[in-house]
């Protein structure tokens, strides 16, 4: 009998369920960083001078010596803090919160999915692969005769075949989808939760945010240096900000969730883990978002 080509399990957390999420917590140059615009200029040659003009004016910002009192100063917290708030706007959080359920719900849930992974290296079908392979070792441990032990070893090899082994894999996997999707719902839940909470007093969080990176700003700097150095210090406070809000809540919540009985043996709380990076991705997106909209 041919062996049964292994199917890829149907995904736990769908876009609806992500849309869902979002529903419950919201009701319903070389420098890329830097952009001029020149208004007001008609003609190609009127924006030629106009930019030439505007090039010799700036000048004088664009290299700053360690006595130079020539460089731009800094925005200061206020102003920072200013821009921060956008991400107060109902619609902006709302499009925040769809990257940290796609991101971070994809870190905490793609193990999840792994359990019921019924490929020919997936957990289910290969843990009852060892398991026949220590039965069958068992049986040369018996030291039974030569006959006895080829009887045994024949009719065991016979029940336990590929084939079997993976009707047993594939009713597992029924019997334990829907615990494992209600488990993934949870963590997406957890997850949409936490973050909200963390942004509920978002303008108290974008005042110290903004402390935080007036302070690490030179007293004074090249204007091209100004756009990097300013995305470079906001998105790592936001993901400094983020990782102490939320990663110990998380990761309590976690293992509280995956201790409860209706879960017991699916997964240890030590095989999820979220990535650090997972927070800089997300900054990057707040960022992205102060930028346009400030």
């Amino acid at each position: 009998m041919p062996n049964k080509p292994s199917l890829a399990p149907a995904p736990l957390i769908l876009p609806e369920d992500v849309e869902q999420e979002l529903l419950r917590l919201f009701g319903a140059g070389e420098n890329r960083d830097l952009v001029v615009r020149v208004q007001g200029a008609g003609g190609s040659e009127d924006r030629a001078l106009a930019f030439e003009e505007l090039k010799r004016s700036l000048a004088m910002y664009e290299t700053v010596g360690p006595n130079s009192s020539r460089g731009l100063k800094p925005p200061d917290a206020k102003t920072i803090a200013r821009a921060l708030l956008v991400l107060t706007q109902k619609g902006l959080q709302h499009r925040l919160f769809e990257r940290i359920l796609s991101t971070f719900g994809r870190d905490l849930v793609d193990p999840l999915a792994r359990i019921l992974d019924l490929g020919s290296d997936g957990p289910l079908l290969g843990r009852m692969k060892d398991l026949r392979r220590a039965m069958l070792t068992g049986v040369d441990e018996l030291h039974l005769s030569r006959e006895t032990r080829e009887v045994l070893y024949a009719d065991l090899s016979r029940l336990l075949s590929d084939d079997y082994l993976g009707l047993l894999a594939e009713h597992e996997e029924g019997a334990q989808r829907p615990r494992v999707k209600k488990l993934a719902q949870e963590v997406l839940h957890l997850v949409g939760a936490t973050f909200q909470r963390a942004f509920a007093h978002w303008p108290e969080h974008a005042e110290r945010i903004a402390q935080s990176v007036h302070r690490r700003f030179n007293a004074t700097m090249a204007l091209g240096e100004q756009p990097v150095a300013i995305k470079t210090h906001i998105v790592g406070s936001i993901a400094e900000f983020l990782e102490i809000e939320t990663s110990a809540e998380l990761s309590g919540a976690l293992s509280q969730i995956f201790s409860q009985r209706e879960y017991a043996g699916l997964i240890e709380s030590s095989e999820i883990s979220i990535d650090p990076r997972t927070f800089s991705d997300f900054a990057q997106a707040c960022w992205e978002l102060v930028a346009q909209y400030s």
